[in-house]
């Protein structure tokens, strides 16, 4: 009998593991989601320059209009001059 009540036990054990598991992973996606936020200007030292040749334009991460002045980037907040630079600055391949 004592073997009985010990299976169930460990049923309830697992399904208790299972739920702190899953709560565990939602939390850890809802992290990631968060890491994918832009990064203020400041935190990336933006700069409405160029920095050694290097500007926005050139960076895989800027978008916009081949003929406009502004444009956004994947990794830094607001609207992006062409022409400026921050640290995340990566050429285009």
């Amino acid at each position: 009998m004592d073997h009985d009540r010990f299976e169930l036990n460990r049923r309830k054990l697992l399904r208790r593991c299972l739920g702190v598991a899953g709560a565990c992973a939602l939390g850890t996606a809802l992290n990631a989601h968060d890491a994918a936020a832009k990064a203020s200007k400041a935190a990336l030292l933006y700069q409405e320059q160029p920095n050694n040749g290097r500007r926005c334009g050139d960076c895989k991460f800027f978008s916009g209009e081949s003929d406009a002045s502004t444009g956004t980037c994947a990794l830094v907040e607001g609207t992006i001059d062409r022409n400026g630079w921050c640290t995340a600055f990566s050429p285009r391949t």
